[in-house]
This record gives C-alpha cells, structure tokens and sequence, in this order.
C-alpha cells in the first residue's frame, strides 16, 4: 500500500509499505483523508523539530508521520471490536513517534483511538476531530467562560476551532486576533466578536481598556503569547507549541494574569465536538482549503509555509 514519506528536508516520496491485519482489539482504517497539523507538518518537512529536541528531527521520518487527523472507514476487524466494516470513523489520538502515521492507505489503530462519527459530517469536517477535541479540554481548562469576554490568540486551525468553542460554551464576547486579514475575516464570520491586527499596535491598545478576562494563545508564538499574557486580567490557556519567548513580569502578576495547567484530554472532549457538530456550531470543513492526493504533499505543505492554505485534505 503507499504512504507518504519524508526521507530528508524537502525531500518527500510516495513508498509502499505492507498492508496490515488487525490484532485483538483494533480494527483496519481505510483512509479516506488526512488533514495537516500544520505546524507539525511544516517543521518535519523544514527539518525542524517542533518540541526542539536536540538531534531531532531524525531522517527518514516514518511513514505516515506526522499524520493524525484522519477521518475514513472501518475496513476490517480483530477479535473483540464491536464496530463493523464500514462503519464511518476518524481519528483521537497521534500514533507513537516510531509508528507508522496516517498519510498512508491503511492504518490498524487500537480501538479506543477511533470514534464513530455522524453520516452528516463529511469525511474533511470529521478529519479535524482530534484537533477540536484537544482544542475543547485546553478551552475547557479555563473555568466557566459563560457570559465573559474570551480573547483568542492567532487564527490557525486550532485558533479557528477555539473561536468557535468558546463561542459555543456561553462567551459573550470573543475577540480574535491574528496578523493576516483572511484569517480574521474568516474568524468573524465563524463567530467572533471582534478581531484585532495582532500586528497593528494601534488596534491594540483598543484592548487597554478593555482587556480579556480569559484567554487562549492557539499562535504557537512567543509573540502571540505576550499579547495573551499582556491583555489578559486572569487565566491563559496555552494550546499552541510556543516558539520564541514570552516575558512574564512583575505588572503581569499584578495584573491578575495567570497561565493555567495542560489539562487531561477526556471522553467529554470528544462528546462535546460530535455534539457542537450536531447543533452546528462548529464548522471544521470550514478550515480545509484544498483537497490534494498524497503524491502532492510538498506543493500542500508549500503552500501553508506561504500562508495560502489552513488546513489540506491529503487523500491516496
């Protein structure tokens, strides 16, 4: 079967691996989609560790990798699986560093790292679901948001899916921020409240007198992580991987601002995306920009460095 392989900094081919069996307790995904995480994806592909790991990253990646968010069919399944061939499913969980990744035509995945997903959610929605559910628990770690004003920091995929959530979970206000205007276009018509040029000292000052009570940096920046830290007048949520340095300073902590813990990722994570989904108030086929088949990867992951896509659908 053929997956994708990153064998060195932009250097990507198309392999062909063995097709797997299910063992006890797994089932077969037949993929039909993976959608990029692109931050992952853009290190690996640029020879960037995304956790800044001396002597990491380590070339050839494995196949698949880094793909996770990945939505398809139940193909087969091993003693012990209650679900059925055919049934519907994406993705909850990354698989291991040394395992094989999910741009690839057929994965065996443990059966509590799937979930069942609606007929009505189409295969590049149901793909983002273990972003969303991620993005939920770091939302979630925030308190009770309802009825307040919530700031969310930068306008990714997990941006884009925060500014819903907390939308959803009862905010009164929720103010995006980012430095491309398409995104905060985007952002606005998803739900927010308000968007502030992270670039723009000018629109920022708008938040002096009227900061965030909460907030979360989804920027992966030290740079979107200071404007959270310095807007904030109490507990900050960093989902993001922060690159670069944020400063923390003695009018931070009289300011009330504090960073909250990383939460635990639970099963209520992934009922309130399928429920969010129902009630259609998340929109994730919202973030796919384009739809691209495997032997296309490195014009996809090209085009997220350039800041022309958000999220890609690669499929075999």
């Amino acid at each position: 079967m053929r997956a994708i392989q990153i064998r060195a900094p932009r250097e990507v081919d198309i392999v062909d691996i063995p097709m797997p069996e299910p063992k006890e307790g797994e089932i077969l995904f037949k993929l039909e989609g993976c959608v990029t995480c692109p931050h992952w994806d853009i290190t690996l592909y640029t020879g960037i560790d995304i956790f800044e790991r001396p002597g990491y990253p380590r070339y050839p990646i494995p196949p698949g990798r880094p793909g996770h968010e990945a939505s398809g069919v139940v193909e087969a399944i091993g003693e012990g699986v209650d679900l059925e061939v055919g049934d519907r499913i994406a993705s909850l969980v990354t698989p291991g560093e040394e395992e094989v990744g999910y741009y690839c035509e057929y994965l065996n995945r443990p059966l509590d790292s799937i979930t069942s997903i609606p007929d009505d959610v189409s295969y590049r929605a149901a793909a983002s679901m273990e972003m969303s559910r991620y993005v939920t628990a770091y939302v979630r770690a925030l308190g009770d948001i309802s009825g307040r004003r919530v700031g969310v920091v930068g306008q990714g995929p997990a941006g884009l899916i925060a500014t819903q959530v907390t939308r959803a979970l009862g905010a009164s206000e929720v103010v995006s921020v980012d430095v491309i205007a398409d995104r905060l276009d985007l952002a606005g018509k998803l739900g927010a409240t308000q968007t502030i040029d992270g670039s723009n000292e000018n629109e920022l000052r708008k938040l002096e007198g009227s900061p965030f009570e909460y907030s979360i940096d989804c920027s992966g920046a030290g740079s979107g992580l200071q404007i959270a830290l310095d807007y904030t007048r109490g507990p900050v949520s960093i989902f993001g991987v922060v690159h670069g340095n944020a400063t923390f300073s003695t009018s931070h902590w009289s300011s009330g601002v504090y960073v909250v813990r990383r939460p635990p990722i639970v099963e209520e994570d992934t009922e309130l995306v399928l429920e969010l989904w129902e009630e259609g108030k998340l929109d994730t086929e919202a973030l796919v920009t384009e739809s691209l088949p495997f032997d296309k990867y490195a014009q996809g992951i090209e085009s997220l460095m350039e800041k022309r896509a958000i999220k890609i659908f690669f499929h075999p």
